[in-house]
């Protein structure tokens, strides 16, 4: 039997500590600050600090795809030395990547018709495809054939949960979420609107709540609501350049809900883009979302 690896994108954020130790594969995705592109390391050399100032001093970001030559490069990288691929990608929702992939895939194959790459559209995007991405390296690990991690994470994908506020809803207006109208009416009532990826792998509304203490409160709630196991996982909160709220979620989590473990974590330059400075995140594994 061919060995294989899990291999992924830097949208799904695990810690680049995690991808080394492991020796997970990953496919670095582009922004462009002030017009000049930049690949994501998962962390390893960004400075997610200055980032969310530029953000906020309003420089100009923007993201992007890259072409199916480079991820063909990425799959020929790993096939060429004898193994297989079982690729575990953002949602299909929120960018051409994945239809990239799709693309970059049949070409390597051509060359290499005895290696196998598969591909997963994780639904999901940040961390919520982070611990799928990481689980899918456990298992591995415990000697798990790739047909099994593979199907163990299309049947887990809609337990993967991913709950974000945002700071600015200017961003998400740039982004097509929200109108204009919404964005001001919401920018001077002070709404901050929680959003989700849902069971499609779009990024939809789920509420709107008023002022920093009722978004902590929301998390810590949905976190109570729908996670399983919490003895045996740990949650992620993330943030964009906010540590001092990212913290205050976690408290009130750890307060209220006895868990394996509470790790605080940046958003990603690519994903900040979309978010702009100050969003906040909860992520973990939890019960089954049927939308």
């Amino acid at each position: 039997m061919r060995d294989f690896v899990i291999a992924t994108d830097s949208d799904t954020e695990i810690p680049y500590t995690f991808a080394e130790a492991h020796g997970i594969p990953v496919f670095l995705m582009p922004y462009t600050v002030d017009g000049q592109e930049k690949l994501f390391d998962l962390g390893k050399n960004t400075d997610f600090g200055a980032f969310y100032q530029q953000l906020a001093d309003g420089t100009d970001a923007a993201t992007s795809t890259r072409p199916p030559k480079d991820i063909e490069d990425f799959f020929r990288d790993i096939v060429k030395d004898g193994k297989d691929v079982l690729q575990l990608s953002f949602s299909s929702q929120l960018s051409a990547h994945y239809s990239y992939c799709e693309m970059a895939r049949s070409t390597v194959l051509e060359e290499f018709p005895d290696a196998r790459i598969e591909l997963v559209d994780t639904l999901r995007i940040s961390m919520g495809a982070g611990l799928l991405v990481m689980e899918a390296q456990k298992m591995k690990e415990q000697g798990k054939s790739l047909d099994e991690i593979k199907d163990w994470v299309v049947a887990n994908i809609n337990r993967a949960h991913a709950w974000f506020s945002v700071d600015d809803l200017n961003f998400l207006k740039k982004g097509g979420r929200v109108s204009g109208a919404a964005a001001m009416i919401g920018t001077i009532l002070g709404v901050k609107p929680i959003l989700k990826l849902n069971s499609e792998g779009k990024i939809v509304a789920a509420d709107k709540v008023k002022g920093s203490k009722n978004v902590h409160k929301f998390f810590r709630d949905t976190v109570e609501k729908y996670i399983e196991q919490p003895e045996d996982q740990t949650i992620y909160v993330l943030h964009a350049g906010d540590m001092k709220n990212a913290e205050k979620v976690a408290a009130l989590i750890k307060g209220s809900i006895k868990c394996k473990d509470i790790a605080i974590q940046d958003i990603g330059p690519v994903i900040g883009c979309h978010t702009g400075p100050g969003a906040l995140a909860v992520i973990f594994m939890g019960k089954e979302m049927s939308a």
